[in-house]
């Protein structure tokens, strides 16, 4: 059986703090997978005994420490480095996931929030990369060479302009770019950097943007269920349900995208580096859906 193995690592996992959302999931994707400790940080820890409460319902020995995290502090990310290796002795795999959405048309769009969703989203993987791949080149008896992925949550939006805001937009191709250019520079360092780029995908995002953006430390009581309703109004806005039957049309459920970390993170993916996937079931690729090419029909299957 082919299995996905995070066998006695130690990781990060940013933008992890809500009750329902990719964060969330890649937490428990990575303890499923047999990672020995993963640290769910976030600014939001509301939701963190319930997670814990996840992981332990697993079974299979993961401990997860909540850690209220700003992303965009050079200071904090490097105290939390070290401090895990002072613990642990060794760091495999940084998620460097966090991130908001709060759309502005250009003319409402301030300088603020442009320099904030760029200190969020493109600095903090930029410090993920420098400062995580630092940790992850520290060796031990347990951990004798350099090893390490860094998996940088980009989005559908950094390859069409009609999904986010300017800011958004802008940051995320940003997030493309330090992929491709980290998987390069530690190339000698025996670390990988990928990329996922998430489309629709059934999350909390939009409901905790407002305060994400603010960044202070807040607490988001908001049910899943609740926050899955929120979502349906956008995804109903976007065309999503005008036709179901379509693939490309469906929302992802949180642990597509946490599942699919999980393999970019694991020795099953060694010859994977430098990439951004796209996983937004081909919506983007579909681009004017049967505008140009008329009605596409199911396939008809072979008659056995």
């Amino acid at each position: 059986m082919l299995r996905i193995s995070l066998s006695d690592q130690v990781g990060i996992v940013t933008g992890a703090g809500s009750a329902y959302g990719i964060g969330r999931s890649m937490v428990l994707a990575a303890a499923s997978a047999g990672a020995a400790v993963v640290y769910a940080c976030d600014l939001n820890l509301a939701a963190f005994e319930s997670l814990k409460e996840a992981v332990k319902a697993l079974d299979t020995g993961c401990e997860v420490v909540g850690h209220r995290l700003d992303v965009s502090s050079e200071e904090q990310t490097v105290s939390l480095l070290r401090d895990i290796l002072k613990k642990h002795g060794r760091f495999d795999f940084f998620y460097a996931n966090a991130g908001y959405a709060v759309y502005r048309p250009l003319h409402e769009l301030s300088s603020d929030h442009f320099m904030r969703a760029v200190e969020v989203m493109q600095k903090a993987p930029y410090l993920a990369v420098k400062y995580g791949s630092r940790a992850m080149s520290v060796t031990s008896a347990e951990k004798p060479k350099s090893k390490g992925s860094v998996v940088i949550t980009s989005s559908c939006a950094a390859f069409a302009g009609a999904y986010a805001d300017l800011a958004y937009t802008a940051v995320k191709k940003a997030c493309n770019g330090i992929v491709e250019s980290g998987s390069v520079q530690l190339a000698s360092s025996n670390i990988r950097v990928n990329g996922i780029a998430p489309g629709c995908t059934k999350s909390s995002i939009l409901t905790s943007s407002t305060m994400a953006e603010s960044g202070k430390p807040y607490a988001l009581e908001a049910s899943e269920d609740e926050i899955s309703k929120i979502h349906a109004k956008f995804f109903e806005r976007g065309g999503l349900f005008a036709d179901p039957a379509k693939y490309y049309n469906r929302a992802a459920e949180p642990e597509e995208i946490a599942h699919l970390a999980a393999f970019l993170s694991s020795d099953l993916a060694a010859a994977v580096n430098g990439q951004i996937i796209l996983a937004d079931s081909g919506k983007t690729t579909a681009a004017t859906g049967e505008g140009f090419t008329g009605p596409v029909e199911a396939m008809p299957p072979f008659e056995v």
